[in-house]
C-alpha cells in the first residue's frame, strides 16, 4: 500500500517499509503540510484504539461486520485552515485525518472504540491533543493539534492479534521509530503475566531489539527486513501503575508507549 501526495511542486522524502510507505511532505519554500492520503478504497473497518504520545498518534482498526473486505481504510490528511481570533491563538495548528469505510460504532450501533473523544499525551511534545470531529455513516475524522507548524511522517502497518487482523495508520513528528502495545484489557490495564503484543516500525533492518519496561529489559526481538517489530512479551511482576514500554536498536532508534499495569487477576 502507498501514501499518495496530492500536490504540485512538493519535496517528498519517502522510505519503504514492508508494503507500507512513510512520507514526509512539504511545499518547496513552505513548511506547511500538503494534502496526503493512502489506504485501500473499499475496506471496511472498526476503530479499536487510538494511541497518543508526545510525537506520535496511531489509529488501530479491526474488522467490521459491514464487509469481509479488510485492510487499511482509505484516508486523507490535510491541514485545517480555520484561524482563531488573536485572543485564542496559542500558536498551534490542526491537522485533520479523515477515514472512509471506518467507524467507532459497529453496524449494530454498539461501540467498537471505547476510548476518550479528546486525548492529550502525558508528556509535552509536538503533539498536544487529538479529538473526534466526525463519526457517522462509515466516515470517521479526527483533528490533531500540533505545536508550531510541523508535517508528520505517515505510515501504515498490519498485524494479527489472536485471530483478529489489525490495520494501523500512524503519524509521527520528528521520530523515526514507533510502537504500540495490545493486550486483552487494553482500555483498562494489564495484570501481571498477561500477554502483550508489541508492534511497530522504523528500526534498523534485521537488528537486535531490546524491549524494556520502566528501564529494565524484559526481552529481545529481531526486526524484520523492513525494520518492523512484532513481538510478544509478558507483563513482569510490577506494582499497579503507569510504566514506559520502550524498544531500542543498536543504531539509536528508540520508540516508547505507555503500559498500564493493574492488580486485577
Amino acid at each position: 500500500m502507498s501514501v499518495r501526495i496530492a500536490s504540485t511542486l512538493i519535496a517528498v522524502l519517502v522510505i519503504a517499509f514492508a508494503g507500507a510507505t512513510v512520507a514526509l511532505a512539504t511545499r518547496r519554500g513552505d513548511p506547511s503540510c500538503v494534502a496526503a492520503g493512502g489506504g485501500e478504497t473499499g475496506s471496511e473497518t472498526q476503530l479499536r484504539y487510538v494511541d497518543i504520545g508526545p510525537r506520535q498518534i496511531t489509529f488501530t482498526f479491526g474488522p467490521s461486520a459491514e464487509s469481509n473486505r479488510f485492510g487499511v481504510p482509505a484516508f486523507s490528511l490535510s491541514r485545517t485552515t480555520a484561524t482563531p481570533p488573536p485572543e485564542l491563538d496559542t500558536g498551534t495548528h490542526r491537522l485533520s485525518i479523515h477515514f472512509t469505510g471506518a467507524s467507532g460504532f459497529n453496524p449494530d450501533l454498539t461501540a467498537s472504540y471505547l476510548g476518550k473523544s479528546v486525548l492529550v499525551p502525558a508528556a509535552s511534545g509536538p503533539v498536544r491533543e487529538a479529538d473526534i470531529t466526525l463519526n457517522t455513516g462509515r466516515n470517521l475524522a479526527w483533528d490533531v493539534v500540533i505545536a508550531g507548524d510541523r508535517c508528520p511522517a505517515v505510515s501504515t502497518n498490519q498485524y494479527v492479534w489472536g485471530k483478529s487482523p489489525r490495520a494501523q495508520v500512524t503519524l509521527t513528528f520528528g521520530q523515526g521509530a514507533w510502537i504500540t502495545a495490545e493486550h486483552p484489557a487494553t482500555y483498562v490495564g494489564s495484570p501481571v503475566l498477561a500477554p502483550v503484543l508489541v508492534t511497530g516500525m522504523g528500526f534498523a533492518p534485521r537488528s537486535e531489539l531490546t524491549l524494556s519496561i520502566a528501564g529494565s529489559r524484559v526481552d529481545n526481538a529481531t526486526a524484520d527486513d523492513a525494520g518492523r517489530i512484532e513481538a510478544g512479551i509478558f507483563v513482569p511482576k510490577l506494582q499497579p501503575g503507569v510504566y514506559e514500554l520502550a524498544v531500542t536498536d543498536p543504531a539509536g532508534h528508540r520508540a516508547i508507549t505507555t503500559l498500564v499495569v493493574t492488580d486485577e487477576l
